[in-house]
């Protein structure tokens, strides 16, 4: 395997770690005050982090340039859905 290609993985899983880290603080924050904007950008978070990581973990099976091209198209389109749902949240109230 690609040493570049296990860093970036590596970095997928720190960026995923981080993520749900500050996912479970914004719902905990739900949890106390109740107020959905927090939760939808939990969601919205969530969304973003999984786009995020798709390419870098698909790299990790395989190398074909069709895998790859569609990883990024649908990285791209969670990326663009999850602040979507974020600037939803906020702009709600």
């Amino acid at each position: 395997m690609d040493p570049n290609t296990l860093l970036i993985s590596l970095m997928a899983i720190i960026i995923l770690i981080a993520g749900a880290v500050l996912i479970t603080f914004i719902y905990s924050a739900y949890r106390k005050v109740r107020d959905l904007t927090l939760l939808c950008f939990a969601y919205g978070l969530f969304i973003l982090i999984i786009g995020i990581v798709i390419p870098a973990l698909l790299g990790l099976f395989t190398d074909d340039i069709y895998w790859v091209y569609w990883s990024e198209f649908c990285s791209g389109l969670l990326e663009i859905i999850g602040i979507g749902i974020m600037i939803y949240a906020v702009l709600k109230e």
